[in-house]
């Protein structure tokens, strides 16, 4: 019997890494997201998860790693939530760009505002990191072709190649004002409700032709 099909207290090997690394990664989210990005340490992670730090690298070389590996599941999250809202949207025909524009937005203000701790790490810790700033980069790079998906009535989950210029750029000003205006609600330096929020924003989006 091989070590990964070992069974220990009724769960295989690879169970129980899997268990710890779930933990860990928990762990760096709570870390990441009240203590900072510079605040988080493999000694952290270890006593918040309740894991020996020995366990650690079995799951990740080191803590860069595992701040990468919180930062991408929020970047999941994010773009799941989007094209399942998309999808959800009462009567979001291709050619309602208002309705569509105002699921996507309603859904990253939810995910951000509701777990702060989501908030602060990718809105405000990634703009400062040296370790989540190339990745930054990367997903702004991919949400402003579901952008200019959206609101063109395209497949937002679609490669954005043949996107003009003009769009891809006019999305990536865009998404860079919402993730700043989400960023100020949730550090509370501009006093804002949820719905005021989301309708400011739409409006925004509005305000520029994405179609053009």
């Amino acid at each position: 019997m091989t070590d990964n099909a070992r069974v220990y207290g009724g769960r295989a090997a690879a169970e129980r890494v899997a268990e710890r690394r779930g933990r860990l990664l928990a762990a760096g989210l709570e870390l990441m997201g009240t203590r900072g990005v510079a605040g988080t340490t493999v000694r952290g992670v270890a006593e918040q998860s309740g894991i020996a730090a020995r366990y650690f690298y079995e799951s990740f070389a080191g803590i860069e790693e595992l701040q990468l590996a919180v930062f991408d599941q929020i970047a999941a999250e994010a773009a799941e939530r989007s094209v399942a809202a998309l999808g959800a949207a009462p009567g979001a025909a291709p050619g309602d760009v208002r309705t569509r524009t105002r699921a996507v937005l309603a859904a990253m203000a939810d995910l951000f505002l509701e777990d702060p701790r989501k908030g602060r790490i990718a809105l405000i810790e990634s703009i400062t990191s040296p370790v989540l700033g190339p990745r930054v980069l990367d997903e702004a790079r991919r949400f402003a072709g579901m952008l200019a998906a959206t609101t063109t009535a395209g497949d937002p989950s679609a490669a954005a190649d043949d996107v003009p210029v003009e769009l891809l750029l006019t999305a990536r000003f865009l998404i860079g004002g919402v993730a700043h205006a989400l960023g100020a609600a949730l550090q509370g330096d501009v006093a804002v409700e949820r719905e005021r929020l989301v309708d400011v924003l739409v409006e925004l989006f509005l305000a520029v032709d994405l179609r053009r």
